[in-house]
């Protein structure tokens, strides 16, 4: 049976909001409180199926987005969430994200039929009064499917308010100025047991460090707050079920994750959301205390890479382009393609092209003057703008700006069109 069935309110409530989507979001004192709404929920899936449940809902500490921004410069993710008014169905939010479902739902065995539930959350500025809201996931031609709808009211007895965990230590790394005025960046701590909280404190001082030492990140120092929150882990390390190992950790994050050995990631959503809690923020880095390569991040959700691997600093910017910016993977996997692009379709996605037009590039205001299109991968055009072919996982048919770029192979900065777009994100979510 296909559960993306939804009766005519929602219908109802798509049409109006797609009729609202040109129409500026009313003043945020109006309409919302400086207070987080955490709803966390169960969804289960395989290749054509979605059912989301929720699992909890929290109104916690003090919103840490730019109120004078509640929707996003672009959405490139591959599901929204949309917040309106339950009686005026005036759009009050919208945000998009990437999570670990929609890589699932392209594997094989999702395409089989075998579902699996993940964990998730989404959090929105907590409404004054009810609100619906409303979950939609993308196909690969782009197109939005309602999978979720349901009104809150803000005042429910179910809704819970609790402090932070006493046991969760903030660490203020960088403080530039309210949280409403900068980009709030939150690590979370990931298989570091008691005994090494300054080993963890160290870490994410030279990765914040180097973080900043990147460009455009660099230029923009002034607009972020960085936060480091720990949480000891009963052992030390992450699980690599690979090479037999396991451990006893809080976010059990894992390698092998839907069967690649490098990519690790979180499987215990709630209690990552609990610790980072205790900081104001806007995105989630976790940082895992192991020296095995590996990483992943997800757009709008939390990136994670591991504290001690001879590339760690290259892997931290690689993830957190994704997650910070909903930036595309550069490089060249046959495996990888049909699972998340589809021929003929042109990738959200900002720092790459399908390039369906000829006489459109997307990055036309980036190119080099006199460079050709497409533009050979050779030498002479190193450091160029241009249109380089292979991408987003496709080695004929994708192209991208640079010849090299840290979210593809052999790249060490990010490259223009990504550059561009990390800086739109930086101004959207952030006050100079």
């Amino acid at each position: 049976m296909n559960r993306r069935r939804f009766l005519l309110p929602l219908l109802i409530t798509l049409v109006v909001s797609a009729l609202c989507l040109g129409h500026t979001p009313p003043r945020f004192e109006d309409v919302l409180e400086d207070k987080t709404l955490r709803i966390d929920y169960y969804h289960t899936a395989n290749a054509n199926e979605d059912i989301v449940c929720i699992d909890q809902m929290y109104i916690t500490g003090p919103w840490a987005g730019n109120p004078r921004q509640l929707a996003p410069e672009a959405e490139n993710g591959r599901s929204t969430v949309t917040v309106f008014d339950a009686q005026t169905h005036e759009r009050l939010y919208s945000n998009y994200m990437l999570t670990i479902v929609f890589e699932y739902k392209g594997t094989e065995e999702a395409r089989k039929g075998l579902h699996r539930t993940f964990h998730q959350t989404v959090r929105i500025p907590c409404p004054q009064r009810p609100v619906r809201v409303v979950l939609e996931g993308r196909d690969l031609d782009n197109q939005l499917h309602a999978i979720f709808e349901r009104t809150i009211d803000p005042n429910s007895v179910t809704i819970k308010k609790e402090l932070p965990s006493p046991q969760d230590r903030r660490v203020d790394i960088l403080c530039n100025g309210h949280p409403h005025d900068k980009v709030d960046l939150v690590f979370v701590s990931e298989g570091y047991r008691e005994c090494e909280f300054e080993k963890f404190k160290k870490d994410v001082r030279r990765y914040t460090d180097y973080l900043f030492s990147v460009t455009p990140f660099r230029e923009n120092q002034s607009r972020f707050n960085v936060w480091a929150v720990f949480r000891a882990s009963a052992e030390s390390g992450v699980d690599i079920p690979h090479k037999g190992i396991f451990k006893n950790t809080v976010l059990s994050a894992s390698y092998n994750t839907l069967g690649v050995a490098r990519y690790c990631t979180i499987f215990d959503n709630k209690t990552m959301r609990d610790i980072a809690g205790a900081a104001p923020y806007d995105h989630i880095i976790a940082l895992a205390n192991t020296s095995e390569y590996g990483g992943g991040g997800f757009a709008n959700d939390y990136c994670m890479f591991t504290s001690d691997d001879k590339r760690s600093e290259e892997i931290f910017t690689h993830e957190f382009g994704h997650s910070f910016a909903g930036l595309a993977d550069e490089y060249i996997s046959k495996e990888l393609f049909p699972m998340y692009y589809k021929r003929g379709v042109e990738p959200l996605e900002p720092n790459i092209t399908a390039w369906l037009k000829p006489g459109q590039v997307k990055w036309a205001h980036l190119l080099t003057p006199g460079v050709p299109l497409p533009t050979p991968a050779e030498d002479e055009f190193d450091g160029k703008v241009g249109l380089f072919e292979g991408a987003g996982y496709a080695k004929k048919g994708m192209y991208r700006s640079c010849l090299h770029c840290v979210m593809g192979a052999g790249g060490l900065e990010f490259c223009a069109a990504c550059r561009e777009a990390i800086r739109k994100v930086i101004e959207h979510q952030s006050c100079p």
